[in-house]
């Protein structure tokens, strides 16, 4: 994509910058807008969790490699933990009532081809995932939460065990992978800029905007791809052997790779970006509200 130089770039009150313009939105009530920006923090310092986590333990300093659920854990342990679980849990559910707000009523303005159907079940998918992570930090806040994951390899040895369910394996390790095709096709158009209210914006912030942006949704584009890959493979030889079921295998995968600490070093990192690009969008990210 060739990205036009403005003439000035620095004016706050410009409603374009390097070839990027807020584009327009659907009308949302005011009550859309609030949870879009809650939901946006909490799926922000989930994500910073697990990055900060595994940098840690990329340098030496300690820390772990962590999935979401790992990092909701990780919430539960501070000072005041089941407050801020309680917090982050409403913000999570919050974030799914968005994302199920964006597929009803299109507030993207994506339309109803087919593309545009494609993507409002996309928002709706992603919402259930959400709101499953909603509901974790919800039980651990009420202290009825287990902490085993034997449920999940149990749900993926049953589908092994019969040719529909490693079809089912197989479609969803393909679509898995073709969501980390977007990301990062997502991260090199940065159109993720033309939803930020760029007049209210410094130039600063304009500029981590688009850094964060890309380098966090890259870092997701390829953890996505390993998850993907290891369930299709799961699917395609019928064990669960090896078997990668969320973030937290990716990061394990990457880490026993050649130059693992510099890898998960650099993939810490880039998931912290993904969370500054959740909180900035939280800040500026435009919600066209009827008045």
């Amino acid at each position: 994509m060739s990205i036009t130089q403005p003439a000035t770039g620095r004016d706050p009150d410009s409603r374009s910058w390097h070839g990027f313009e807020t584009r327009s939105m659907p009308e949302v009530p005011p009550w859309v807008e609030t949870l879009g920006r809650f939901g946006h923090v909490a799926k922000g310092v989930v994500y910073f969790i697990i990055g900060f986590l595994a940098f840690k333990l990329a340098v030496g300093a300690g820390g772990e490699i962590s999935g979401s659920r790992d990092a909701i854990r990780e919430i539960g342990q501070q000072p005041f933990g089941q407050f801020l679980l309680g917090l982050t849990s409403i913000g999570l559910i919050g974030y799914t009532a968005w994302r199920w707000v964006q597929a009803a009523k299109d507030t993207e303005g994506v339309g109803e081809d087919a593309k545009g159907i494609a993507k409002r079940i996309g928002y709706a998918v992603s919402g259930l995932g959400y709101l499953m992570l909603g509901c974790f930090a919800g039980s651990l806040a009420l202290g009825i939460a287990g902490t085993s994951r034997s449920g999940d390899e149990g749900m993926t040895s049953s589908l092994l065990d019969s040719t529909w369910g490693r079809l089912v394996l197989a479609v969803a390790g393909a679509i898995t992978i073709g969501v980390a095709v977007y990301f990062v096709y997502k991260a090199y158009r940065a159109k993720f800029m033309t939803t930020y209210q760029i007049n209210k914006m410094s130039e600063t912030a304009r500029k981590a905007a688009l850094n964060a942006g890309r380098i966090g949704l890259s870092t997701r584009g390829v953890a996505f791809a390993i998850i993907g890959g290891f369930i299709l493979m799961s699917a395609i030889r019928g064990t669960s052997d090896g078997e990668i079921a969320g973030m937290s295998d990716a990061l394990a995968a990457i880490a026993a790779q050649t130059y693992g600490k510099l890898l998960i070093g650099i993939t810490g990192f880039g998931l912290m970006c993904y969370a500054v690009h959740m909180f900035l969008m939280a800040r500026y990210r435009k919600f066209n509200v009827t008045s």
